[in-house]
């Protein structure tokens, strides 16, 4: 995942705030999933044309939040992006909203990369040990193949690498053997 811009984040902690104030942050996530699943880069370059007047990307926008019977939070956020000509920055601010809920609710994202498909036993095998060392936190592992690796696996938790591989035990093998030479 990316690094969120500055204007991004405020957005995303704007729209959090505002949610969560009206305990509504199921009910926004869930809008903002219908609409980044309808929304694509090429409709928001679009939107960025010069020619698209501000008053009539409002217009366009309050047609969209309509058609999808969007709540007032959700179809004002919207609303202010497309006045603001923000609408390109939607999916970095919904990708920082998404990391704000899983903030709140206690939610640990965890990447795990294998060369081949693992099997269920393995998933649960990996996600007890995230949730032994990082007690209180429930995991939400997303699975990840790179044949790259070789064998074994690697765990990606924000910016902390477990790495189990293959490729990197022969790796660190092959500079030991180098070394005692």
């Amino acid at each position: 995942m990316s690094k969120a811009s500055i204007v991004a984040k405020n957005y995303a902690k704007a729209l959090f705030s505002v949610a969560k104030k009206d305990s509504a942050i199921d009910k926004v996530m869930e809008q903002l999933d219908i609409f980044k699943k309808n929304f694509s880069e090429s409709f928001a370059h679009e939107l960025q044309n010069p020619v698209i007047s501000r008053p009539d990307l409002v217009e366009i926008m309050a047609e969209i939040t309509k058609k999808f019977s969007f709540d007032a939070t959700v179809s004002n956020f919207l609303l202010t992006l497309a006045y603001n000509k923000r609408l390109a920055l939607f999916l970095e601010v919904y990708q920082e909203f998404v990391s704000l809920v899983k903030i709140q609710k206690n939610i640990l994202s965890a990447e795990v990369i294998f060369a081949s498909k693992a099997d269920k036993s393995q998933i649960d095998q990996i996600r007890l040990a995230i949730e032994k060392k990082y007690s209180g936190k429930t995991v939400e592992i997303t699975e990840k193949l790179d044949e790259k690796i070789l064998g074994g696996f690697q765990v990606k938790i924000n910016s902390n690498i477990i790495d189990l591989s293959l490729k990197t035990q022969l790796s660190s093998l092959k500079q030991e053997l180098v070394n005692d030479l």
